[in-house]
């Protein structure tokens, strides 16, 4: 009986470790966003088809979910603004903007498609170039793609590609939340706020309210 308990406990211990090293294994680690952000700016710059000059205007747009061009997440705000971050320390002037449209359907002459009304508005800030993408949230990693489009020709003068592993924080940031829910939200409460007054003094709002159905015709 000694022999079998001495037996079965190093094999116990060689399955446990055996199970270990399978997770250590396949344990996802983030990496530094900040890094990878800048580095794709450096690659955009080094890949440039036509000069852009120093202090000239750029548009960058937040990174969109390459499946809902209306969604983005806390993962493409942050990205899209270290690559802001990154474009203005090279010494350009930046407009981050939010545009829940896709930019990145080509023509078959090669140029964008993009509508009237989005062309009117990036005209208004005589910006010469915008700097946009999409992201692919994966099991594994979520990959980027990153593009600059002259707005004049509307046609692509530099791209860039690369993925992101999915470890703990990449997974919490590709969480999706629609473009512009930030702005809606505050606008909405601000209009709650200027009505919600009795005799021009401000109700004061229960910490939780349930929605009934009224029955005053």
């Amino acid at each position: 009986m000694l022999k079998k308990t001495t037996l079965f406990i190093p094999a116990l211990l060689a399955a446990t470790l055996s199970g270990c090293g399978m997770n250590r294994q396949y344990e996802i680690k983030d990496a530094n966003l900040v890094e990878v952000s800048y580095e794709a700016v450096d690659e955009l710059k080094d890949k440039l088809t036509r000069t852009v000059p120093k202090n000239s205007l750029i548009i960058v747009s937040t990174l969109l979910n390459v499946d809902n061009l209306n969604k983005t997440s806390a993962f493409g705000r942050i990205v899209s603004d270290q690559i802001a971050s990154a474009f203005h320390q090279s010494g350009y002037q930046i407009i981050g903007m939010e545009i829940p449209i896709d930019l990145f359907v080509m023509k078959e002459d090669g140029s964008l498609q993009m509508s009237d009304e989005n062309k009117a508005m990036l005209k208004h800030y005589n910006a010469g170039v915008l700097v946009g993408g999409v992201y692919a949230p994966g099991k594994r990693n979520t990959y980027v793609s990153l593009r600059m489009v002259n707005l004049n020709t509307k046609s692509i003068i530099s791209s860039t590609d690369f993925s992101v592993p999915m470890g703990p924080d990449a997974k919490l940031l590709t969480q999706p939340k629609g473009v512009g829910t930030t702005q809606q939200n505050t606008a909405s409460a601000e209009e709650a706020t200027a009505t919600e007054t009795e005799n021009g003094i401000p109700k004061e709002k229960p910490a939780y309210t349930e929605e009934t159905t009224s029955t005053e015709e």
